[in-house]
């Protein structure tokens, strides 16, 4: 499983290698990202390679959220028009907020 992981300061950026975070990727995923997690105030998905994500993929994102340390955010960029239809059906969208470029993640966070 590709994955990219680059450490900006206190912010993780992730960009996955594979087109589906289904179940046969979510807890290898979850696994190698959330040992980087550790005292970063934000994570940003990169999800420019992702086109499908399921209910397994979704839970995931989900987990890796709950690991992060009160105050801490995480933030999708340039998720797929299907990916960001997905979010805003499940209401996640409210929780992890969906930019259309890694610059626009992490600005609003520095915003915040």
């Amino acid at each position: 499983m590709q994955i990219e992981l680059e450490e900006i300061g206190s912010v993780l950026l992730v960009r996955p290698g594979f087109r589906r975070l289904d179940a046969a990727a979510a807890v290898e995923f979850r696994d190698k990202v959330g040992t980087h997690m550790e005292g970063r105030q934000l994570v940003v998905m990169a999800l420019g390679n992702v086109d499908f994500v399921d209910s397994s993929g979704l839970g995931c994102l989900i987990s890796l959220f709950k690991r992060l340390p009160p105050g801490g955010a995480m933030r999708l960029a340039e998720a797929s028009p299907a990916v960001e239809k997905l979010l805003k059906l499940t209401r996640l969208d409210r929780v992890l907020p969906s930019f259309g470029s890694v610059q626009q993640a992490m600005a609003q966070q520095a915003m915040a």
